[in-house]
């Protein structure tokens, strides 16, 4: 069978043997117990563990696992969907602990359209936890740079609250494909930049540059989550936040027992260039 990834040494496709996926040249890679590839070449690793660590990787689950960004994950499948009127193969570049994925598969089968979807991350620990959520799709742990994906794989690609890599998007889609990316808009989690920081600022509302791609629309998606402290606590840690608040606004919000907390995203659609 073939693989829906390519080699991540020598770029040729592979081919799946049991739990191996194996190249022309002979490179091989052993499929991980929950399902996953790990592509990712010892000299495109940074650190020892590239990515979200497992800390955040679970705080990120336990918080997505109670719904809060549900809305969210609807609309980012409705814009793939709506672009793919008979299907195909989409890529989630950056793709997490899969929680979108599963909206964008759920979809699909409500629709009766057939879907090929794999998703990939720098961080095992994220892909991990999407294998094991969605086995129908296949996974790698990969860099979103040189993405182990052959040259127009794919009709669509998902890039959500992740790096931006416009040259490989490119590059994975087919002729007229379709990217669908995400990010905070003004006001997302206003109320717990408030507890954490003294000066808290908006974020920049900025079009993200994706040249070789023309933009087809954008919509913002605005609403209330009310959360109880636990709640806080975990999507404070699946942010960037985590990593450079002080010790006095994280002890705020440890003291805090409830807060109401805007969620506020953009949501852009764009169609790859001839």
């Amino acid at each position: 069978m073939e693989s829906f990834f390519t080699c991540p040494i020598c770029g040729q496709k592979m081919e799946v043997d049991g739990g191996a996926s194996r190249c022309p040249q002979g490179h091989s890679f052993d499929r991980a117990r929950s399902g996953y590839w790990n592509l990712l070449p010892p000299g495109g690793k940074h650190s020892r563990q590239p990515g979200d660590s497992k800390e955040m990787v679970r705080a990120r689950w336990e918080f997505l696992q109670q719904g809060h960004y549900e809305p969210l994950a609807r609309a980012a499948a409705r814009k793939m969907m709506e672009q793919l009127p008979r299907g195909g193969a989409v890529l989630d570049a950056g793709c997490g602990e899969g929680y979108y994925d599963q909206a964008l598969w759920q979809l699909a089968l409500e629709q009766g359209k057939p879907l090929e979807l794999a998703g990939m991350d720098i961080s095992k620990f994220a892909v991990d936890r999407a294998a094991r959520r969605l086995p129908q799709a296949s996974w790698c742990v990969g860099s979103l740079y040189h993405m182990p994906v052959a040259a127009g794989r794919c009709q669509g690609v998902m890039n959500l609250f992740a790096p931006h890599s416009p040259a490989e998007f490119g590059r994975v889609l087919q002729s007229n494909g379709v990217l669908v990316v995400a990010a905070p808009g003004k006001n997302h989690l206003w109320e717990l930049k408030a507890r954490l920081y003294d000066c808290p600022y908006p974020n920049p509302e900025q079009l993200p540059e994706m040249p070789g791609f023309a933009l087809e629309g954008r919509e913002g998606l605005t609403y209330q989550m009310e959360l109880d402290g636990g709640q806080l606590w975990s999507l404070f840690q699946m942010t960037p936040y985590a990593h450079k608040t002080p010790e006095e606004g994280k002890a705020r919000l440890r003291d805090t027992p409830g807060l109401r907390v805007t969620a506020d995203f953009l949501l852009w659609t764009y169609r790859k260039q001839h």
